[in-house]
């Protein structure tokens, strides 16, 4: 089969793919999910959003699944048992449906909370929030890159809307950042204060100072390619040992940390391009840059400094200087001056309280009189509709793919 063949028989495959999905007997239609109906909210919920709900749950499951030694590729994994970032244990199939109606209560929540303490949004900001949405529906989150998977093509199949895509994720994203702003922010019902915030970066975020110092060579093998051979017992011991000392006179303040680098670039090859400095930084942060230091800078007092040794199993073993440095007041004040640090270290330090409260909401909406949940419609869901199962290979299709390598 000739290049140009296998892109059309490919695009044909896609089409009749797209066609094929469209087939599905799932409803597009105006049938409700949730409702909900007092003086403070009149509003209903049509079916697509708990469905678009479940679908999120389904994909969390998965990833969760994935981590089982049970899990099985191209297998279904909902009556595996798995086990969330709550630690929270539950057959995968269970938990999705459980899941979905928390994501789904979350959303009748919010709407609840920010009609209820006046949070309100600029109109510019949701009509950006959707046409973000709309572009999103019908050309991907990926489209300014040059590839393009619409979210219509994805979820249409399942019985999801764009009104219930872009209500459950753009229009939520809007209120939620509005009724953060209501509860926490300047003017806010419960208002942090700057000196809150600053106590709040003083005692969470981290200072710190790292360099490398490398306990390998690098050689050239017989096709030429490097090859890493770490330093014999002996020869390692010896710079592990005279960096330990290093160590401790930058922490009894007899050498700057700069010095020290100076000193382990002459002697050891350490590079000033690799080491790094950050007076005040997110726990998180770190975390994501090196977890290696992260978990020694955890465990540091301020102005420790120490050596952590790293890949030791391996061929390319590592000794890192590391110090631990003070946040102090004045650079907590100096950091929360700068409003765009203001907002993202609120947002760290009140994130999880407004995930409780939506929590707890939805909780106590679910005893009131004026919730009414669909179960008729909602049960005719299940998590298994988003299962593909591969397709099997024929003979026809061996045969077929040995007459391409034939062609080829």
């Amino acid at each position: 089969m000739k290049p140009f063949q296998k892109v059309l028989a490919a695009f044909l495959a896609a089409i009749l793919m797209v066609s094929a999905a469209g087939c599905v007997p799932m409803s597009l239609t105006k049938q409700w999910s949730y409702k909900y109906s007092d003086k403070t909210l009149d509003k209903q919920y049509d079916i697509g959003v708990y469905i678009y709900s479940m679908y999120q749950a389904y994909n969390s499951a998965k990833t969760y699944a994935e981590k089982s030694d049970k899990y099985k590729e191209n297998e279904s994994f909902l009556d595996l048992e798995i086990k969330d970032d709550d630690g929270k244990k539950a057959v995968a199939k269970d938990w999705i449906k459980t899941e979905a109606d928390k994501i789904s209560m979350n959303l009748v929540s919010l709407d609840y909370l920010c009609a209820k303490d006046g949070a309100t949004w600029d109109e510019a900001a949701m009509t950006s929030a959707k046409q973000t949405a709309k572009d999103t529906w019908e050309m991907g989150p990926y489209a300014s890159y040059g590839y393009y998977q619409p979210q219509k093509e994805e979820l249409e199949k399942y019985g999801i809307s764009f009104d219930s895509f872009c209500l459950s994720v753009y229009e939520a994203n809007v209120k939620q950042t509005a009724l953060f702003a209501k509860l926490y922010d300047k003017g806010g019902i419960e208002e942090v204060s700057n000196k809150e915030l600053e106590d709040y970066v003083a005692k969470e975020y981290v200072g710190y100072s790292y360099f490398p110092v490398k306990l390998y060579t690098q050689e050239t093998g017989s096709d030429n390619s490097p090859v890493s051979k770490k330093f014999s017992d002996k020869k390692t011991k010896k710079i592990v040992s005279a960096l330990e000392e290093l160590s401790k006179s930058v922490a009894d303040g007899s050498t700057s940390f700069k010095d020290a680098l100076k000193k382990a670039e002459k002697e050891y090859g350490a590079a000033e391009s690799e080491a790094k400095t950050d007076q005040l930084s997110l726990p998180d942060s770190l975390k994501s840059e090196n977890e290696d230091i992260y978990n020694a800078v955890q465990k540091m007092k301020n102005g420790e400094a120490k050596i952590v040794k790293v890949g030791e199993d391996g061929d390319s073993p590592m000794a890192y200087l590391v110090c631990k440095t003070e946040v102090t007041s004045k650079l907590a004040k100096d950091y929360i001056s700068q409003e765009s640090n203001r907002s993202q270290t609120l947002s760290n330090m009140k994130k999880d309280d407004l995930k409780k409260l939506l929590e707890k909401t939805a909780d106590d909406l679910k005893k009131s009189s004026a919730l009414s949940v669909n179960n008729g419609a909602i049960d005719k869901y299940d998590p298994s509709m988003f299962y593909e199962k591969p397709q099997e290979t024929t003979a026809a299709d061996d045969d077929s793919a040995s007459a391409d390598s034939a062609d080829e």
